[in-house]
């Protein structure tokens, strides 16, 4: 009897031992929370700013109190708070607790963050650790696939952390259209999803494809090729990437307005800041303070901020100062 209640004794000791383990690693594989200090990225600037979000209308919707803030990306804004980052909802919840020395915006459903011994990895949305952080440098996932940096040199991974392409690359885009662009030697050149070489790195700067098309510069001359390599000539003001909405900012003295496809000026250089429109909305500066105009230069947001970002989803992170 006596040794019956001692192995009964023995056996619960053994569950308690395997559930306080359980409840201190998790069922699931979260990232290392131990802090190095010596990884922590600061800036003076931060003592005297917050950041926080604004609706399309310039509604408040997210506090400032965030000593910096990422635009919201497959439904999540990367926060900086007490020098560590993690992750918001719209309403302001924060779903991932700061944790990470950087962190980088969610694409296809996990995003790229800086973890233990400054390496970068990636997490899901739960903020568990999907790919295990050992890499120099690492950016969003798009088309299954994200760059990563080894060694000085970029390669391409798949959302198991296997390496599919060998870091071999002085930089890349993302994937898009089934291409990315690769920098070989001081030249752009495109590969396939297999790595196979598909563009001959010749281009002197280059854009991810899209509709079917990449925006590029070859010996000073600006067109676009297609997948096929085949090169057009064309006019700059028929850039997508330079214009937006119809327009892009167009610079006279040392004064920023907006011109539209034909060289028209549309909205008058007055501002000392102005960006690509982002869903009907551009960021322009006046004197110290930014706010936000329409394709028709009105303001729509009044000057008020020191800071912000462009519209995403609906929602713009913008900073004010707290001197």
């Amino acid at each position: 009897m006596f040794k019956l209640k001692i192995k009964t004794m023995r056996f619960h000791a053994t569950i308690l031992i395997s559930l306080a383990v359980m409840m201190l690693t998790g069922c699931g594989q979260k990232s290392d929370t131990t802090i190095d200090a010596n990884l922590i990225e600061t800036d003076p600037i931060e003592a005297t700013q917050k950041w926080g979000f604004i609706d399309w209308y310039g509604r408040l919707i997210v506090e400032p109190s965030y000593q910096k803030a990422r635009s919201f990306s497959d439904g999540l804004a990367a926060v900086k708070k007490d020098n560590l980052w993690g992750y918001i909802d719209p309403q302001g919840q924060m779903l991932i607790k700061p944790q990470y020395y950087s962190a980088g915006d969610f694409t296809d459903g996990l995003a790229p963050v800086r973890m233990k011994g400054g390496k970068w990895g990636y997490i899901d949305k739960s903020g568990a650790t999907t790919v295990e952080p050992s890499f120099e440098e690492a950016r969003g996932f798009s088309g299954g696939l994200a760059p990563v940096k080894e060694s000085g040199l970029w390669g391409f991974i798949d959302k198991t952390g296997n390496l599919v392409m060998k870091p071999q690359y002085e930089d890349v885009k993302p994937f898009s259209d089934g291409l990315a662009a690769v920098l070989v030697e001081g030249k752009w050149g495109f590969v396939n999803t297999t790595g196979k070489m598909q563009i001959e790195p010749k281009y002197d700067t280059v854009t991810s494809f899209a509709d079917g098309v990449s925006e590029v510069f070859l010996d000073g001359q600006f067109g676009i090729i297609d997948a096929n390599d085949y090169f057009q000539v064309r006019d700059q003001t028929e850039s997508k990437t330079i214009y937006s909405d119809g327009l892009a900012p167009y610079k006279k003295g040392n004064k920023w307005g907006y011109a539209d496809r034909k060289g028209q000026i549309v909205i008058t250089p007055a501002f000392l800041r102005a960006e690509k429109f982002s869903e009907k909305r551009a960021i322009v500066k006046k004197l110290t303070k930014i706010g936000f105009i329409d394709n028709k230069g009105k303001l729509i947001i009044p000057y008020k901020y020191v800071d912000a970002q462009p519209f995403s989803g609906g929602y713009a992170a913008v900073c004010v100062s707290t001197d």
